[in-house]
Order: structure tokens, then C-alpha cells, then sequence
């Protein structure tokens, strides 16, 4: 039997968490805008994979691993925060460049990759979901023994992640979206590498 009051606590808990702006949104939002609706439902694939991961990996013993091996969470700390500032910088410099033409271009099979690839990294070292999974998720988590339950967190996870930020890249791939992010482009891309550094500061200084 499936606990639906988990389910339900679950997808709320993890709605509000996820909707507010985070560096996946930013990682999703910059690669809708820049290349498509191609590559960004490829970053979307790899923001889910993680996502994914991060709830089996609490629903079957996340916080024990941090407790007996504290220095894990720590190395997780400082390798994802040296990639969120990483990626900040990337984002303000290239804000500079030419905009790439809308829709003249087809995605490539190294473009889609790439985008997964970075979907994946920004998760990885996303704090805001690592402090989650570990925390709120855990202890609204079921019971080990539920099993059936276990398997349906996991597919809802996975179909919450990619509608919501399916709808943020189909949002942000409509004409007027997409041209009004071109006439103010440079200060959206330049306020989002600023956001990717700070939440890499924030990662590594924070409590």
C-alpha cells in the first residue's frame, strides 16, 4: 500500500523548496534562453538525474553517511562551491559576447550533452538541495519498510522536477520571454553570474 499523506507531504515540502530561485533555475534559465528548448530540457534530464539520486540516497541512509563521515559533507561544500563560482564568472563574461540568433540553430549532440553535463554539475553542488534531501526530505521520508512508497517518491520527485522546470523553459522560449530577455541581456546575464557566485560564497562561508 502506497501512504499518500507522505506523498502529499512530500510534493508540497519539495514544491515550495523548488520554486523558489536557486542555481538550477539560474543553469536551466540561461541554457533556455541561450540555446533553446533542446538543450535546456537536456539540463532539465540532468537537474532530474540528481534530484533523483539525492532522494534515493536519503531515503536509504543520506544522513547516517554524513553522520559517520562528516568530512564528506564538508568536501561536497567546497568542491560545489568552487563550481557555482566558476560558473558565475563564466556567465558574467560571456554576458558581453553577441547573442546567439533565436532558433537559428539546431541543438547538436555536443550541445545536448553538455547541457546534461551541466545540469548535473549545478545540482551536485546546488546547497540548497543537498541541505533538503538531508533534512526536511528525511524526515518527511516513509518508513524503509514501505516500499512501494519508496518507489513512488522517487517517480514523484522525478515527475515534479521535470514539470516544473519543463514549464520554466517552455515559459522562457515564447516570443515575448525571449525577447525581452534579449533587450535587457546583458544585465540578466551579468545578475545571474552574480547570483551563481554568491550562492557558491554562501555555500562555502555559510553555516
Amino acid at each position: 500500500m502506497i501512504d499518500w499523506t507522505a506523498l502529499i507531504a512530500i510534493a508540497t515540502l519539495f514544491m515550495l523548496g523548488v520554486v523558489s530561485p536557486g542555481p538550477n533555475f539560474v543553469v536551466v534559465a540561461q541554457r533556455a534562453l541561450n540555446h533553446g528548448r533542446a538543450e535546456a530540457f537536456s539540463t532539465i534530464l540532468g537537474v532530474a538525474t540528481v534530484s533523483v539520486m539525492w532522494a534515493a540516497a536519503s531515503l536509504f541512509g543520506l544522513v547516517v553517511i554524513f553522520k559517520i563521515f562528516p568530512w564528506t559533507q564538508i568536501a561536497l561544500r567546497i568542491v560545489g562551491a568552487a563550481y557555482l563560482v566558476w560558473s558565475g564568472v563564466r556567465l558574467w563574461r560571456r554576458a558581453s559576447r553577441p547573442a546567439p540568433a533565436m532558433g537559428g540553430e539546431k541543438a547538436t549532440r555536443a550541445g545536448l550533452i553538455d547541457a546534461y553535463r551541466a545540469g548535473l554539475a549545478t545540482n551536485l553542488s546546488n546547497a540548497k538541495a543537498i541541505t533538503f534531501y538531508s533534512s526536511t526530505f528525511a524526515a518527511a521520508a516513509p518508513a524503509p519498510e514501505k516500499t512501494a512508497t519508496l518507489w513512488a517518491v522517487l517517480l514523484l520527485i522525478l515527475c515534479l522536477v521535470l514539470l516544473w522546470y519543463g514549464a520554466v523553459a517552455l515559459m522562457l522560449t515564447t516570443g515575448p520571454l525571449a525577447r525581452a530577455y534579449r533587450r535587457g541581456r546583458l544585465w540578466i546575464e551579468r545578475t545571474s553570474g552574480a547570483l551563481m557566485i554568491a550562492f557558491g560564497l554562501r555555500l562555502a562561508f555559510g553555516d
